[in-house]
């Protein structure tokens, strides 16, 4: 499995870390060194720090998400062609029963320092319902930035069009 897809699969870094310590875990018990069974919260102790460490260096690695206001300007169009039934005109959910793309809900599942590439995964892999997957990776980094731009986040360097690039950028107030 590669990284980035461990990234994604296990959410980020301290996906990583659970997984590399499960599986030190493993290969320390199958090298015959033996986790203490009796009490649990030594071996998390002892790996606290390695995920600590393995979480400020994904922070810190990590840049804030922008956008072009191109992007936002072509994404709107698409949006009130593809996703207004679903989502609503205001973003906030349409007649279709689609998720609120903007507000509490939206800020509390992405902008709290989200990698970029989770919103994009889920709008490439699930939207258009009918046709997941149907849009090419600009049009969805489009959509994209006219979402971010509804939600109040501030235009700049263009949305990468790439789930690996946007991978290395945070959603963040």
């Amino acid at each position: 499995m590669s990284k980035k897809r461990a990234m994604r699969m296990f959410g980020g870094a301290a996906g990583i870390a659970s997984v590399s310590v499960a599986l030190l875990a493993v290969s320390g018990i199958a090298n015959g060194v033996e986790a203490p069974a009796s009490n649990p919260a030594a071996v998390v102790q002892h790996v606290e720090a390695p995920i600590l460490v393995a979480q400020a260096a994904a922070a810190a690695a990590a840049k804030p998400v922008s956008y072009a206001s191109d992007q936002a300007d072509r994404g709107e169009t698409n949006f009130k062609k593809y996703c207004v039934e679903c989502h609503g005109d205001d973003l906030r959910g349409g007649l279709l029963g689609g998720p609120p793309l903007r507000g509490l809900s939206f800020e509390g599942k992405y902008a709290s320092g989200a990698p970029a590439g989770v919103l994009f995964d889920v709008m490439s892999t699930t939207m258009p319902p009918d046709s997941p997957g149907r849009f090419s990776e600009s049009t969805y980094a489009d959509l994209m930035a006219y979402i971010l731009k509804r939600n109040g986040f501030s235009a700049g360097a263009p949305l990468p069009a790439s789930s690996d690039a946007l991978y290395e950028l945070t959603i963040e107030k």
